[in-house]
């Protein structure tokens, strides 16, 4: 086999590259276990329970209205310029949310991150996608593994360390130095690689997604909490939201340079993988955002312990996945690996959902740990499908559109999440003396995850059993026929 099929820029500049793309992405992913197991501690301080969901709902809306435009301007213009334009945006949220004096400067410090976290995660994937062939990228998810397990373990402690210990701004601040250091290896390790056309730019199909999309978050965000759901806000917001979106569709299809390629998701691969991904991004994030909430606030352990226990279930995430992504390298098959999945995770979902006063740490850690392993059979492994399924020249595109599946989900998945519980709580401050109360506030916000849970391995059933290319050059050919 060519290694310039299998590598086109050759092994050692490959390296360099996915050094920078690594440590764009670890940036991003400590940041965001740092800021969970803190976030009890700073709505406690700065504005109480009720802005809970707020402080993740304004990082996620920022993320993902930008996720596309990501996508799209970087398979014009090079991965580069963009990587770069988002370590500095998500280092400028982060200096605004650690010096924020009120939670309206905290929403809008988190709002930022998500506009610069729109673009490094995903601009990673597509930056491997770019470097490797699909086949060979099961092989470096270990790699990939060993930064997300450094953010795993340290993010969740140092987190509820610095709650602790500390003021809680540090937990902003730390992730500086890093920024620091991922600009340089960026500006120096990146160079440029292949030839870029001029091309227009969609900036009327990109103003519809991010305006329609905003509009449905911050409806979501809001709904049962702020306003009422029926009240003249919400309805606005959403019927809003629906035109401006109906409008984007109907332009993409003939937009001359569309920013979303709605092509793609006539392959159902892509349709298929994508519609798990929402699923699976709603699930997770809501674990991720109500799990420590569950240990403080109805455990009454420290914020601490709450970081304890988010590390197991990172670690049997990264653990997994590690495993998948080397059973898909060698069979070069999908399907097996994600079907896995969604039974582990119910499992762990429906043990979070009988916890009550009573439980220990330890049960908790048990179920999260569940949870992850089911997350991390799934979560990359849907990626690398979508990646084998579309074109190379609209790998950018296809990358950021998995990416935004899965932040619409975990934005929409938190904030109905959030609804629920705040719902059901006569008060915040019920929630912070009757921790009874709050269990059985939480309990269906986790029996909602399971439905969720439902819908992804629905979506895994319709996956194609498709053989992953090997090199650039080959076609997918449906597995029975290799």
């Amino acid at each position: 086999m060519n290694d310039r099929s299998v590598y086109p820029l050759g092994k050692r500049r490959t390296l360099v590259i996915l050094a920078g793309t690594l440590l764009g992405m670890l940036l991003a992913s400590v940041n965001q276990t740092l800021a969970a197991t803190a976030l009890p501690t700073i709505v406690d301080e700065l504005g109480g329970i009720e802005h809970y969901s707020w402080v993740f709902s304004a990082y996620v809306l920022g993320a993902t209205v930008t996720i596309p435009l990501y996508g799209k301007l970087s398979d014009l213009y090079g991965r580069r310029p963009l990587f770069l334009g988002a370590i500095a945006l998500f280092s400028a949220g982060s200096i605004v949310a650690g010096l924020a004096p009120s939670m309206d400067l905290l929403v809008a410090g988190r709002a930022i991150q998500g506009l610069g976290a729109g673009g490094l995660i995903p601009l990673g994937v597509a930056v491997i996608g770019d470097i490797m062939a699909p086949r060979e990228r099961g092989k470096w998810q270990a790699v990939n593994g060993v930064v997300f397990a450094a953010s795993a373990v340290g993010g969740p402690m140092l987190g509820g360390w610095i709650a602790d210990n500390a003021s809680w701004r540090l937990a902003f601040f730390v992730s500086l130095p890093l920024a620091a250091l991922a600009l340089v290896v960026v500006w120096f390790g990146f160079g440029r690689w292949g030839k870029r056309e001029a091309r227009r730019i969609d900036y009327l199909g990109a103003a519809l997604l991010t305006l329609g999309t905003g509009a449905g978050l911050v409806a979501a965000a809001a709904g049962g909490v702020d306003y009422a759901w029926g009240s003249p806000v919400i309805v606005s917001l959403l019927a809003a939201s629906a035109l401006l979106l109906a409008a984007f569709v109907a332009w993409e299809r003939r937009a001359p340079e569309p920013l979303l390629p709605l092509r793609l998701f006539r392959r159902r691969a892509i349709a298929s993988a994508e519609v798990a991904l929402f699923a699976l991004g709603a699930a997770t994030f809501g674990t991720v955002t109500f799990v420590p909430l569950f240990v403080q606030g109805v455990l009454r352990e420290s914020a601490t312990s709450a970081g304890a226990v988010l590390t197991p279930l990172m670690l049997s995430w990264i653990g997994t996945g590690i495993v998948a992504g080397q059973i898909v390298s060698r069979t070069g098959r999908s399907r097996p690996v994600l079907l896995a999945g969604p039974p582990i995770m119910a499992a762990g979902f429906a043990l979070l959902a009988l916890m009550g006063t009573d439980a220990s740490t330890g049960e908790a850690i048990r179920n999260v740990v569940l949870v992850g392993a089911g997350v991390g059979l799934m979560m990359q492994t849907l990626v690398v499908v979508v990646q084998n399924a579309a074109p190379r020249e609209m790998m950018g595109a296809a990358t950021a559109s998995a990416q935004f599946s899965r932040w619409i989900g975990a934005a929409i998945g938190v904030t109905l999440m959030g609804a629920i519980v705040t719902s059901r709580l006569g008060s915040a401050a019920a929630a912070q003396t009757r921790p009874a109360e709050l269990a059985d506030a939480l309990h269906p916000a986790f029996v909602f995850v399971l439905g969720l849970v439902a819908v992804a391995f629905v979506a895994t059933l319709l996956l194609p059993d498709t053989k992953l290319r090997k090199t650039f050059d080959e076609v997918a050919l449906p597995a029975r026929a290799r």
